[in-house]
């Protein structure tokens, strides 16, 4: 988790590894006005395609997601219990591993569980492309212009809180970015970094978007556990984890579809 402790660590490894990244952000808007404009919908909707999709909530919080390889398939989960400005980012997160690491993910040579991890450089790329692209620094700094004039009166965090509906990405996100772009100050990110903003949201303040959307898709998941290659490669804890997750989910699908029959 990023602290106020390794915040600067944290800004100084994506000033390092900021022009590689940017290279691919910048390649992913050109293949298609959608990754540049909506860019979520289109990263959901290219991940539908090209790998197992499988979405239903976890129980565990500082999971996000994964993207496994397994018998010549990629498998991506996204945890949907997560608030929605986190599940967003955590799509394009794996969106990145996806499609730019395939090698080192067949060859097991990395780890992709999304846990906000937060100084390892393979998830370091991850969340940083995710920040980058969601987040564009010329749209940002001319919003938080506009800010220095219609927010004046207000404090800093409420200027971070407005920005989170316009980007749909989580408060950390915001604050790394504008002391990153230069835009406040290191005394000023580090006061904001840990402040529990769900509990002072201003009343101008879109709550739906702190809420998680509880999709659940657990086709593929059926044809994973049928696959002898993948189910003989887990912990038999694991397996019966998996199982049990899935089928409480699926009961309660049942149910809440019964209450409307």
């Amino acid at each position: 988790m990023i602290t106020k402790d390794n915040l600067l660590q944290v800004v100084e490894s994506n000033h390092r590894l900021l022009p590689g990244v940017l290279s691919k952000v910048e390649e992913t808007k050109e293949t298609n006005l959608l990754f540049r404009y909506k860019p979520v919908e289109m990263i959901k909707h290219y991940l539908m395609q090209e790998a197992n999709v499988i979405l239903f909530p976890s129980p565990f919080p500082n999971y996000g997601g994964m993207v496994t390889y397994r018998n010549h398939r990629f498998y991506i989960h996204i945890n949907t219990a997560q608030p929605r400005v986190y599940e967003n980012f955590v799509w394009v997160h794996e969106y990145y591993h996806f499609k730019y690491e395939q090698s080192k993910i067949k060859n097991a040579a990395i780890q992709t569980f999304f846990e906000d991890s937060v100084l390892n450089e393979h998830e370091r790329q991850a969340n940083l492309f995710a920040a980058e692209l969601l987040v564009d620094g010329r749209l940002l700094r001319d919003l938080f212009q506009q800010m220095t004039h219609t927010l004046r009166h207000r404090p800093l965090v409420d200027w971070v809180l407005h920005l989170i509906p316009i980007f749909e990405v989580p408060f950390k996100v915001i604050v790394i970015k504008l002391l990153q772009d230069g835009l406040i100050q290191e005394e000023e990110a580090l006061s904001l970094i840990d402040y529990d903003y769900q509990k002072q949201l201003p009343d101008d303040f879109d709550h739906s978007i702190l809420q998680p959307t509880l999709v659940i898709k657990l086709d593929d998941l059926d044809e994973m556990l049928k696959d002898p290659a993948i189910t003989s490669g887990l912990r038999e804890s694991d397996l019966a984890s998996i199982k049990n997750r899935a089928s409480t989910l699926q009961q309660q699908i049942r149910e809440e579809r019964d209450q409307y029959d």
